[in-house]
């Protein structure tokens, strides 16, 4: 009878994500000895990189990052990741609150008073962003007020015309992944505080936090990283029990694997870290904290077309509809390969709605939506792949989790805050870029920091 393997470190670390990855380097730098445990067969977490096509890769999970992700941008350049720039020549198409098939310059021009709206809405939510504090944002002046009410709320008593709240809309879910009436204005305003301004966090153009891609795939970052701590890595260990106390740490995992160590990092979601047993159990502060946290909704679907006919038409491959099933459309055609390829976001309720019809059904509305926008070619397609983040084992949801009313001002400090040896990382526990794969490297370089001074 063979008996599980039992692994001693410094550091146990949970999850190997960026974050769980960037935090195992870091401590492996310090001297100290960490383990990382994944429940999957594979690195990366929400980051997925799959080919479509022999030599054509789709991002399933997170794709870009933006012209302020100074982190990403470092460690791609010490990964050896070269990047290029999204595409984003040409006009986007347009179909808001009934506008019909419109391209972007007759939409602006058509709609550009209700554009101006939305415009001085973004500059208001930069000035009261401007006033939470991204580190505890429940102390911000008007926290109260601010997380009794949803973002959506809050839109509504803005007097926007249908156009402007509609795009106001789509803007927010396609960040948040979720309707506006299910987060707290507060969380909003945190969300757009730890990235920058509203230019910054919705822009897809230049100062966006989508401007920036990965040649070979955005899987190239963990898979790398991967590398640098392989003799630290353990695949396919889901952790089930942690047995702490106030130096040490047993890690118990499905099939009998134990690891034991001084201090244990935990870089899963929030909601994923609240599945975990503890012994003895959490301060019922942080139980309540996580089941208040859900992971967002969303599905990508990608079209690949024998050539990019739509930049032929002067079209970007971007459309923003409220007519659906997509919100939102890319380019994402590769460098030096011939293939066209457009990726359509399903968000929220789209993504909840859309994910549960038969694949045939789904893809045959989705293959109308680009016939609209980008004319008959569109419904041609060589090939066809999607996912929703949802149906993973180990994600089981998208790239974020968000505070409805009350969470932030009644929980929030149990967000990040150390448990004795138990520590917590992952993109949502960050203070900069939090959803993001920047802020998944700031929160797990902010928790090794801390595990290290504590061990050394």
């Amino acid at each position: 009878m063979s008996t599980a393997p039992t692994h001693e470190a410094d550091v146990v670390i949970v999850g190997a994500g960026i974050s769980g990855l960037i935090a195992a380097r870091t401590v492996l730098a310090a001297g100290l000895t960490p383990v990382v445990l994944e429940a999957d067969d594979r690195v990366g977490g929400r980051i997925l990189t799959q080919d479509a096509l022999p030599g054509l890769p789709v991002e399933l999970g997170a794709q870009w990052i933006g012209d302020t992700h100074h982190r990403m941008f470092a460690l791609a350049a010490e990964l050896g990741v070269p990047t290029y720039p999204q595409y984003d020549d040409g006009e986007t198409s347009y179909d808001l609150a009934g506008s019909g098939v419109l391209r972007q310059s007759e939409f602006h021009s058509r709609f550009a008073g209700e554009l101006a709206e939305l415009e001085k809405v973004f500059r208001l939510l930069d000035e009261l962003a401007a006033e939470v504090p991204p580190e505890a944002p429940w102390l911000a002046p008007a926290a109260a007020e601010w997380d009794s009410v949803t973002a959506g709320a809050w839109y509504d008593g803005q007097g926007l015309s249908p156009v402007a709240r509609t795009l106001l809309e789509i803007c927010t879910v396609g960040i948040l992944a979720v309707p506006t009436v299910e987060v707290s204005f507060l969380h909003l305003l945190f969300t757009i505080q730890t990235c920058g301004v509203t230019s910054e966090l919705f822009a897809e153009s230049e100062g966006g936090a989508q401007t920036t891609r990965f040649v070979g795939g955005t899987g190239e970052i963990p898979r790398r990283l991967a590398d640098l701590v392989a003799e630290h890595l353990v695949l396919q260990a889901p952790v089930q029990l942690i047995e702490h106390g106030a130096d040490q740490v047993t890690v118990t995992c499905r099939g009998g694997l134990v690891a034991r160590g001084r201090r244990v990092i935990v870089t899963l979601s929030p909601t994923l870290a609240g599945r975990i047993m503890y012994d003895p159990p959490l301060p019922g502060v942080r139980d309540q904290l996580t089941q208040r946290l859900p992971n967002a909704s969303a599905m990508k679907a990608f079209f690949i077309y024998d050539e990019p006919f739509w930049r032929a038409d002067g079209l970007n491959g971007q459309l923003i509809s409220d007519v659906g099933p997509a919100r939102m459309s890319n380019d994402t055609c590769l460098p030096g390969d011939d293939h066209g390829v457009i990726l359509l976001f399903l968000e929220g309720e789209q993504a909840r709605t859309y994910g549960r019809l038969p694949h045939d059904e789904r893809r045959a509305a989705l293959t109308a939506e680009l016939v609209r926008h980008f004319g008959d070619k569109a419904a041609r397609p060589e090939c066809y792949v999607d996912g929703e983040w949802a149906d993973r084992q180990w994600t089981r949801g998208c790239y974020n989790a968000n505070c409805g009313p009350l969470v932030w001002t009644t929980f929030g400090q149990a967000l990040a805050a150390p448990i004795g040896a138990i520590h917590w990382a992952g993109t949502d526990t960050a203070t900069q870029w939090s959803a993001y794969m920047e802020g998944a490297v700031e929160a797990g370089e902010r928790a090794a920091r801390a595990v290290i001074a504590e061990l050394t």
